[in-house]
């Protein structure tokens, strides 16, 4: 098989090897986007630092995968699929969205879920899963796989004919609805740079610096143009504005997930990825989460039940990526010679 598998975001690349169909995944590495030109060197400089013979690539990224021309919004990278497919004289090549891959890694868990708790719990350790928000899953409803990094990745997984498919949108681009009067005043804030105010202006790496410019204006205190990584640091270790800050990102991820639970129906519950909440976990349960989790109306009963995990994998996407060049729902998808 002789298989790349990566998984390309908006700040990293991660790359890993797969010598033979189903066999184990080696060579990992992980890479800097901003210190690639393009994709091509990226993806050389891991080939040839690691001396590998590859015949096929699956690649996972964050961008639309339904055409052939790939642009990222939060990354400089432009390329063609076919140009790839090309360039390197692949056997295969095949794109998917990153949360895609994120879904697929979670297929052999979506399979074995069960509504008895106990069996349930034995399923968490094996699948590197921890709990955040006990439920009892609906069995053979839709998982719903969400979470904030440079963006906001929002997929839903189910099965068909006994395969996992995961049905990909643009969720993080979704108009963000306040929840609260200090949202409302978020929202009016925002609205002076941006004609749009998506939920993935909020719930991402560069939502964190926007939440924060917003805590220091209302707190009439300079933002001092902090980065995120820097304001979760700050935020972990108690001071004010950066833990109001993350408390207020991790409030609004709470309405995210339970809108999209009642628009998608993803009752088996729901799976936190992306690389910022297992940093900053242990604010998120001081958060309104829950609360606004919860805070659905007349449809308070369809959520309330219903369990929230965190995955702390960084290797889903390329798990992911594996799994997708060989499942029959992504053969249309696949670049190549025969």
């Amino acid at each position: 098989m002789k298989l790349l598998l990566a998984d390309i975001g908006g700040t990293n690349a991660r790359f890993a090897y797969q010598e033979k169909n189903n066999g184990e995944l080696n060579n990992f590495s992980y890479l800097k986007c901003n210190d690639f030109e393009n994709i091509y060197d990226a993806i050389e400089y891991y080939q040839q630092t690691n001396n590998l013979d590859i015949e096929s690539m699956s690649i996972a990224l964050a961008s639309h995968t339904t055409k052939d021309a790939i642009k990222f919004t939060n990354n400089h990278w432009k390329f063609k699929q076919s140009e790839i497919f090309k360039y390197f004289s692949l056997n295969k090549l095949i794109f998917v969205n990153d949360f895609v891959a994120q879904c697929l890694s979670l297929g052999p868990f979506y399979k074995d879920i069960s509504e008895n708790r106990t069996i349930n719990d034995k399923l968490l350790g094996k699948y590197d899963l921890k709990t955040i928000r006990s439920g009892k899953p609906t069995k053979n409803s839709p998982l719903l796989v969400s979470g904030p990094g440079t963006g906001l990745g929002v997929c839903t997984l189910l099965n068909i004919n006994n395969h996992p498919i995961a049905i990909e949108g643009e969720g993080g681009h979704s108009s963000f609805a306040p929840n609260s009067d200090i949202e409302i005043e978020l929202l009016q804030f925002l609205r002076k740079k941006y004609n749009h105010v998506s939920n993935e202006r909020i719930v991402s790496g560069s939502g964190i610096e926007e939440i924060y410019e917003f805590i220091c204006y209302i707190n009439k205190s300079p933002s001092e143009g902090l980065k995120a990584p820097t304001i979760g640091n700050n935020a972990l270790k108690g001071e004010p504005k950066a833990h109001d800050t993350i408390k207020l990102f991790f409030s609004i991820f709470g309405t995210i997930v339970s809108s999209v639970i009642l628009i998608n129906g993803t009752q088996c519950g729901v799976v936190i990825a992306g690389g910022i909440t297992p940093k900053l976990q242990s604010i998120l349960s001081e958060s309104n989460f829950n609360v606004n989790f919860l805070n659905k109306g007349r449809r308070y009963e369809y959520v309330k039940n219903i369990p929230v995990w965190l995955t702390e994998n960084n290797n889903n996407g390329l798990i992911g990526a594996s799994k997708a060049i060989n499942n029959p729902h992504y053969r249309s998808k696949i670049i190549t010679n025969k």
